[in-house]
C-alpha cells in the first residue's frame, strides 16, 4: 500500500495579513508622522488602511507589494484628513515632534528624530512624500510613482530637489555649530 504524500501546511490568509500588519504598521505609522501627521492621527490612519485592506484582503493579497497598497491608503487618508480639516499648513504646524520621543530612548537619538521630522516639515509637500515613501517607507521609485500617481522622472527629480534642499540645510545647521549658535539678531 502507498502512503498518500500529506500535503504541505498550508498558510492562511488571516495570517499572512497578521505578518503584514506586524511587519508594516509601525513603517506605516513612521510615515505618516514625518508627513505631518501627530501621532495618534497617523496611528489612527494606519489602524483605517490596515483595516481597509483587510475588508478587501481576497484582493489586496495577492499584489505584489500589498504594503505599498496599504501606504497608498494610508497616504490618501491623510490627504484626505488635510483637505477636511484646516488648511494643510496649520496641521503640519501643529505636529509635535515630541510625540516621537520614547521611555529609555538616547537623547541624541530623539534629537536626531525631531531634526529629520523638522527638516522634512520645510520640504515642499511633494518632495517630502517623495522622501518619506522612498527613504522611510523604503519604497522604490517605480512603486512610488504609482503610489502618488506621478512620472517615474518625476520622483527621481523630486528627489534629487529634497536632497539637495536638505544637504543646505544641513549645511547652514552645521556652519551655525561652528560659529558656536546664533548670532547677532537672530540671537534672543
Amino acid at each position: 500500500m502507498i502512503e498518500p504524500i500529506p500535503e504541505p501546511p498550508t498558510t492562511r490568509p488571516s495570517q499572512l495579513f497578521d505578518e503584514l500588519f506586524e511587519e508594516g504598521f509601525a513603517r506605516v505609522v513612521r510615515s505618516l508622522v514625518l508627513m505631518g501627521a501627530g501621532r495618534a492621527i497617523a496611528e489612527d490612519l494606519a489602524q483605517d488602511a490596515f483595516w481597509t485592506a483587510y475588508e478587501r484582503w481576497d484582493e489586496v493579497g495577492l499584489y505584489d507589494h500589498p504594503l505599498a497598497w496599504v501606504g497608498r491608503t494610508a497616504l490618501n487618508m491623510w490627504r484626505q484628513y488635510c483637505r477636511t480639516a484646516h488648511r494643510r499648513e496649520g496641521l503640519l504646524a501643529q505636529a509635535d515632534p515630541w510625540q516621537l520621543v520614547n521611555e529609555g530612548k538616547d537623547l541624541v537619538e530623539t534629537d536626531r528624530r525631531i531634526d529629520v521630522q523638522r527638516a522634512l516639515a520645510q520640504l515642499p509637500l511633494r518632495q517630502r512624500e517623495v522622501v518619506v515613501l522612498h527613504y522611510i517607507f523604503d519604497q522604490p521609485v517605480r512603486v512610488v510613482a504609482r503610489i502618488l500617481e506621478i512620472a517615474e522622472g518625476t520622483v527621481k527629480s523630486q528627489l534629487s530637489d529634497a536632497r539637495r534642499t536638505l544637504a543646505l540645510m544641513a549645511g547652514e545647521g552645521a556652519e551655525r555649530n561652528r560659529q558656536g549658535g546664533l548670532s547677532g539678531p537672530e540671537r534672543k
